[in-house]
């Protein structure tokens, strides 16, 4: 063998087999060297050396040069992979084999050979053997009882009758002993559950009858009582001369089983209460209206939220928030019929499926129950808490689907929590034509908001007295495409309630101060030399952190003097942290911006509240205006003359809202009221009111 021939450096044990392959005569041994091709993947493994046995076993011409698939094809898919995969992994191994017929010189059709086969870099060397008679089988018998022994699977052979003729070593380890007849009957009527045996008993005719391969899977009951799951597969040798039996493996998959209960359990149930999770409620709830299609009963829906939940997560976290659940939980499947589906969505939306509903009045009356069960006191973190539940409801029966249903009661419970919560709506038509329009009106105006269709209108402020102008309330209004010019009171609650409003807010600052910068007074003297411009901010925006940066760009863009600017805030915020609104107001003062407080005397103030806030304009409600011209003296009358006194006294004008007449004009003057807004003196409109 040339040095270019040799094997490449290796193992002392590899070395010493490559010299017996060179030197010994008596055995068999070959040296190949792998064949690759373009993708370095081994194709081939050419002889390099091969000894006189070898050469003798083998006679099909010399061996050295040529590949072992171009000298022995046969063995491309049988024993081929194997070498490969030794020259890939760098692992030898041995083997026992039947002999394979290779040639008439060299018949190795029957008895058993022993392969060795050692890898040595790109170069491999085997070296085989033919064993006496007997030994070999005895030797596989050996190996084949040690492997069954500590395998996973068990091996059982029956005969026709269904009498057991062999069972393998494992089968009392995996399966645990057993003292009933050995027959397939006994066997399977003892061990297997009733529920499956009928099954099996149908595999079992179409292995021995047909002499199909079948797979069942089972549940066997071990020695020691527990049920496992076991997979039988089942084959038919009946014919084979060596075996004539029907083989069974079987295979114990209980864990698969219990890996894919759990899988199904993530998938279907909700982790925290064990309740069905949506994706089940809907399947639920899809079989339960295909059941109309065949039955004259309706389908309820009814969706339960926990109403102030996220306080409870605020105030002691979320093991307690998750607790509080628990609870819900186990009182909604205490107070349902047996039929009925309770499931949770997620959060603290729960739902329940009720079946076979007489007529609507069903309905009324599930929501009603579900209301008592569910109202009362929770212990939550060491603490009783009452809590209250909004539940809204929708009926149907096919063709109607569960979406629709499931969309119909969020709808009415949407509609529940508008009205106050702690209550229970069921669906109707009109009301989802409101929630209907509402969706759409929040999408146009999202539109609106970057498509050009908002415009702003002014309506002037004048003194009193001298019905002159020197202000105008900046008041948005909406071009939309299908309504027409639409007036705030149709939007503004959608705004308020879909978090719009502070985007319409600083929209609004920057078109009305932008407007206002290039308003004059045509030399009519006021207090700052220009007409003021009043803006309105919603509750929301107040609160809002992005506020002073609006307001700043706004200021910033327009070029205006902050202190032709008033910014009007509705009474309605004194509902919340007193200290926390001084502080945003001071912030807005400090850049010179005047504030007035609108809608004055709805209720919510007080009036002694006037001296801690930093308010310059106090604007008093339409509804005081309204009144005074009502028979009799007016208590209107002495609400005005007192809340213009205060308000004076503690340095502050007074605007009048609302003002249609002359008559209310007069009273207003005579109580010393400073200036007036409303249709008397001009409606809103485009245009600045300064230029008449």
């Amino acid at each position: 063998m040339d040095d270019d021939d040799a094997p490449g450096t290796g193992s002392r044990e590899v070395l010493e087999l490559v010299g017996r392959a060179v030197l010994a005569d008596t055995e068999p041994w070959v040296v190949l060297r792998a064949v690759r091709d373009d993708r370095d993947e081994v194709v081939d493994l050419e002889y390099v050396h091969a000894n006189a046995a070898a050469q003798r076993a083998v006679s099909r011409g010399r061996l050295v040069g040529r590949g072992m698939l171009d000298v022995v094809p046969e063995i491309r898919h049988t024993t081929f992979p194997g070498f490969r995969q030794a020259v890939l992994d760098q692992v030898g191994y041995e083997v026992v084999t039947p002999r394979v017929q290779i040639d008439e010189a060299y018949a190795m059709n029957s008895g058993w050979t022993a392969v060795q086969v050692r890898p040595a870099g790109e170069h491999l060397v085997i070296g085989w053997r033919v064993l006496p008679d007997g030994v070999a089988e005895t030797q596989s018998e050996a190996r084949l009882e040690a492997l069954l022994e500590n395998s996973d699977e068990v091996i059982a052979v029956f005969d026709a009758a269904g009498g057991l003729m062999y069972a393998s070593a494992s089968r009392d380890r995996v399966l645990g002993p057993s003292d009933v007849p050995p027959t397939i009957q006994a066997r399977l009527a003892h061990h297997v559950h009733p529920d499956d045996l009928g099954p099996l008993l149908t595999a079992w005719k179409r292995v021995h009858d047909l002499g199909e391969r079948v797979t069942v899977e089972v549940r066997y009951r071990h020695a020691d009582g527990r049920w496992l799951w076991v997979r039988a597969t089942g084959a038919n040798h009946l014919d084979d001369v060596l075996v004539r039996g029907i083989v069974i493996n079987l295979r114990d998959v209980t864990a698969e089983h219990e890996a894919t209960e759990r899988l199904r359990t993530q998938a279907l149930e909700d982790a925290l209460t064990g309740l069905p999770n949506r994706r089940s409620v809907d399947a639920e709830l899809a079989r339960a209206l295909a059941r109309t299609e065949r039955e004259d009963a309706l389908v309820g829906v009814v969706l339960c939220d926990v109403d102030a939940f996220k306080t409870v997560n605020d105030a002691f976290g979320h093991p307690a928030g998750d607790a509080l659940l628990a609870q819900v939980a186990e009182r909604l499947r205490a107070c349902v019929r047996p039929a009925d589906v309770v499931g949770r969505l997620g959060g603290d939306e729960f739902v329940v499926v009720c079946e076979d509903l007489a007529d609507a009045a069903g309905l009324e009356t599930v929501t009603s129950r579900m209301r008592a069960a569910l109202r009362g006191t929770y212990e939550v973190a060491g603490r009783e808490l009452e809590m209250t539940f909004t539940i809204g409801a929708s009926a149907g029966r096919h063709p109607a689907t569960g979406t629709r249903l499931l969309s119909e009661a969020d709808t009415a419970l949407y509609d529940a929590k508008r009205a106050g919560r702690d209550r229970g709506q069921v669906f109707d038509a009109a009301v989802h034509l409101r929630h209907s329009r509402r969706v759409t009106l929040e999408r146009d105006l999202r539109a609106a908001l970057h498509d050009g269709g908002l415009r702003v209108h002014f309506q002037p402020k004048v003194v009193l007295g001298s019905d002159l102008a020197v202000a105008a309330e900046a008041l948005v209004r909406w071009e939309h495409p299908q309504e027409g010019l639409l007036a705030p009171a149709a939007f503004l609650p959608v705004a308020e309630e879909s978090a719009l409003v502070v985007a319409l807010d600083a929209w609004v600052f920057e078109a009305a101060l932008t407007a206002a910068a290039a308003w004059r007074l045509d030399g009519r003297p006021t207090a700052s030399g220009l007409p003021a411009v009043n803006v309105n901010v919603s509750g929301r925006h107040l609160t809002h952190p992005d506020l002073l940066a609006h307001l700043d760009r706004a200021l910033e863009v327009s070029g205006i003097d902050p202190a032709r600017v008033e910014l009007e805030v509705t009474e309605t915020v004194l509902l919340r942290d007193l200290d926390d609104v001084r502080a945003i107001l001071l912030d807005v003062r400090e850049r010179g911006v005047r504030i007035a407080l609108d809608d004055f005397g709805t209720g919510y103030s007080s009036l002694t509240w006037l001296q801690r806030l930093p308010v310059d304009t106090v604007k008093l409600d339409r509804s005081f205006v309204g009144d005074l011209l009502s028979p009799g003296r007016s208590p209107a009358l002495d609400i005005l003359g007192s809340v213009t006194d205060l308000a004076h006294a503690l340095g502050k004008q007074v605007v009048a809202e609302g003002v249609e007449t002359r008559a209310q004009r007069d009273h207003l003057v005579a109580l010393g009221c400073d200036f007036g807004q409303g249709y008397l003196f001009g409606r809103p409109q485009p245009a600045s009111p300064f230029d008449r």
